[in-house]
């Protein structure tokens, strides 16, 4: 069997991880030894409205009257 970790290991794998808000810890083993820490973190970025491309408007808009039918139109005009 092979020795513990040491706390100064544990203490940069403690700090990779509360580092973190979101990502990923890899721990690389060779030979019953830790060889490498990677840490990726990832930033969420709240999504802007799409574009409607195919009617040259933003899907959150509201749809304008259709003032020759009394309907609402989703073209834009």
């Amino acid at each position: 069997m092979r020795a513990p970790l040491s706390p100064e290991l544990l203490d940069q794998i403690g700090r990779a991880i509360s580092s973190l808000r979101y990502g990923t810890v890899q721990i690389t083993v060779h030979d019953a030894r830790v060889v490498q820490i990677d840490k990726v973190e990832r930033v969420r970025v709240a999504p802007a409205p799409s574009p409607d491309l195919t009617r040259g408007r933003v899907a959150s808009d509201p749809p304008t009257p259709d003032r020759t039918s009394g309907g609402h139109r989703t073209d834009g005009r």
